[in-house]
């Protein structure tokens, strides 16, 4: 079988430091999470025969951790009934009280070397880090990313992926360098939508519809 994601999208907010944010810069419109918006995802993974789910967000999904304790906990109990693997999506790192240890893969969104050097296994089974693609990027960058994650023994996976701009358009920055190093020091995730998304009982297609019921 091959691994098919749904992605659950969250809104609790955000810190919104990083440089570039696909959902500010396009004007997305997430839906608030609630609890209520997981009445339907049981049902989802079924009957999209998904084996994975991933969380991630229109905003960080532990952003605010300690205020969506319930959420987190019928989010698990769900999964757990589905026996499917599940992956962490945030750029906020050592976060208390976060139950890292449920996550077969946490997945940590960095903009910048030096928070590399934070990065710990937090009692889950596969680290990987992801890198956005901004026009600062050079060859040396990507190098100075890959030897680090490569000797460290907190991070199992690195992958780079490419920038969507203001128009929600693609961009191509070190587009030719990342992909000749694909599948060697890293992964070259050139922007798509690849997965299944799920936010507040309706799946979507595209990430730009979420919240566009006509389009779910």
């Amino acid at each position: 079988m091959n691994d098919k994601y749904l992605s659950v999208i969250t809104n609790f907010g955000c810190h919104y430091s990083c440089p570039y944010c696909i959902v500010k810069n396009n004007h997305l419109n997430i839906p608030k999470t609630t609890i209520h918006g997981l009445n339907n995802l049981f049902s989802e993974i079924v009957k999209n025969r998904c084996n994975w789910v991933s969380l991630s967000g229109g905003g960080d999904p532990l952003w605010k951790y300690e205020q969506h304790k319930d959420w987190y906990e019928k989010f698990f109990e769900i999964v757990d009934a589905a026996h499917v693997n599940t992956e962490l999506h945030t750029s906020l790192h050592a976060v208390q009280g976060v139950s890292y240890s449920h996550f077969d893969r946490v997945v940590y969104h960095l903009h910048s070397l030096e928070q590399l050097y934070s990065i710990k296994r937090e009692n889950c089974s596969i680290v990987r880090i992801v890198f956005v693609v901004t026009e600062d990027f050079t060859e040396d960058t990507i190098n100075r990313i890959a030897v680090f994650c490569a000797n460290s023994e907190d991070i199992d996976e690195l992958s780079f992926r490419q920038m969507v701009d203001n128009h929600y358009r693609e961009t191509y920055y070190c587009h030719d360098y990342l992909k000749a190093g694909h599948k060697k020091l890293w992964w070259y995730i050139e922007q798509n939508d690849y997965n299944l998304y799920y936010c507040q009982n309706h799946v979507y297609t595209e990430y730009k519809n979420i919240g566009d019921d006509s389009n779910g």
